[in-house]
């Protein structure tokens, strides 16, 4: 074992050094040097003193590729191979001076280490800055995703308290009217036209007071139990819930299987989580409805962010995208496409998100083929922010 590690450590070290690019600037380029060193003739010692000079090239080069590394790699080689033709005339032999061609073969090694430590130091420093930059990137995206996480929680909470004050003030005379009008019911007979008229004027009366709830509901949502919770107990439910109605339109409902390694495990209100992932089904499958059919996804993922891990819910349908100047207004309370809608089903989802310390978050998917939602809450119940 510790012998294949060995070798594979080795196998990784040698492979920059022997890289097609080395190999093109380097090895091959002192090769071609050496060749002409030893077939020049001893007379044309000019000729001697420039191909002694050419071998700086190729190790400038292997430095300049491959550091330290690659520079002592090519130097050493050039010192091997003129060592012979400097100083034991086996085939030629070089007629400069001795001293000077030994300080010469001293120098290639010299100038290896020298180019190559400025080459490495050079890299090192571009990789800082550039795990600098990426570090920075993370940390402007995460920035950006909580200046809009603040933002839309402010605008929430000021059109909460907007709608929990008209809420109020409309319910208290719905109270009184619809007292009167249960006296007045007393008071006329059963068989009376007027009883009918009596009859819808309290429906009316009820609806009002359903929709003032619904949006006291949303101004002042119920308190979230948060308990540890395991992400795709909750889609595997939300998907059961979805999928009678998805299969009455033609929409097929597909779970894709976590493989991650950690457990994708949150603090959440399963309630309120199941009530946040239904309505954005519900809302894909709609979207889907009289196209054909089509598929919604559910997926369970981890995710980092400056640092910090999430686990991800990806919700995906094949209905049409969604225009870039709605996309950024479909979370704010009462902006809805739907005829009849309230505008508040998304306005819930994101409130519900916040209270879990969460985002959600919406994309066109590329080639218009559809619409993701996600919902990120941090790993283990940390906050988002």
């Amino acid at each position: 074992m510790h012998e294949k590690r060995f070798i594979n450590g080795l196998v990784d070290d040698l492979r920059p050094v022997f890289s097609t690019r080395m190999i093109l600037v380097a090895w091959v380029p002192c090769l071609l040097i050496t060749v002409l060193h030893y077939r020049t003739l001893a007379e044309y010692a000019w000729a001697h003193d420039v191909l002694r000079r050419l071998y700086y090239l190729p190790i400038l080069f292997a430095a300049f590729s491959g550091g330290v590394r690659g520079g002592i790699s090519v130097s050493v080689f050039a010192s091997l191979i003129y060592f012979p033709h400097a100083f034991l005339s086996l085939i030629a032999r070089d007629p400069g001076d001795a001293i000077e061609k030994g300080l010469e073969i001293l120098l290639y090694n010299i100038v290896a280490v020298v180019a190559g430590l400025l080459v490495d130091r050079e890299r090192r420093e571009r990789e800082k800055q550039e795990r600098l930059a990426g570090k920075l990137s993370e940390a402007l995206a995460e920035q950006r995703r909580i200046e809009s996480q603040l933002i839309r929680a402010g605008r929430l909470g000021a059109l909460g308290e907007l709608t929990a004050g008209i809420a109020h003030e409309i319910k208290n005379p719905l109270h009184t009217m619809k007292g009167t009008a249960e006296i007045l019911r007393d008071a006329i007979p059963s068989d009376a036209p007027e009883r009918r008229m009596l009859d819808i004027h309290m429906e009316e009366i009820d609806r009002l007071a359903q929709n003032a709830e619904r949006f006291l509901r949303f101004a002042s949502p119920a308190p979230s139990d948060r308990r540890p919770l395991d992400l795709r107990e909750v889609v595997q439910r939300v998907a059961s819930l979805v999928e009678t109605q998805a299969s009455r339109e033609g929409v097929t409902t597909e779970v894709t299987r976590y493989d991650g390694g950690e457990e994708p495990v949150v603090m959440g209100d399963a309630d309120q989580l199941i009530q946040l992932l239904l309505n954005i089904a519900i809302n894909g499958v709609q979207a889907m409805t009289g196209r054909g059919g089509g598929t919604l996804s559910f997926s369970v993922f981890p995710e980092r962010h400056g640092g910090k891990g999430y686990f991800c819910v990806g919700l995906k349908n094949d209905g049409p995208s969604i225009p870039e100047d709605q996309r950024e207004r479909i979370f704010d309370p009462f902006y809805t496409t739907k005829d009849g809608g309230t505008g508040l089903g998304l306005s819930i989802c994101s409130r519900i998100a916040d209270q879990h310390d969460g985002l959600l978050s919406v994309r066109n998917l590329p080639e218009d083929r559809g619409v993701e939602f996600t919902l990120a809450l941090a790993a283990g119940g940390g906050n988002l922010a």
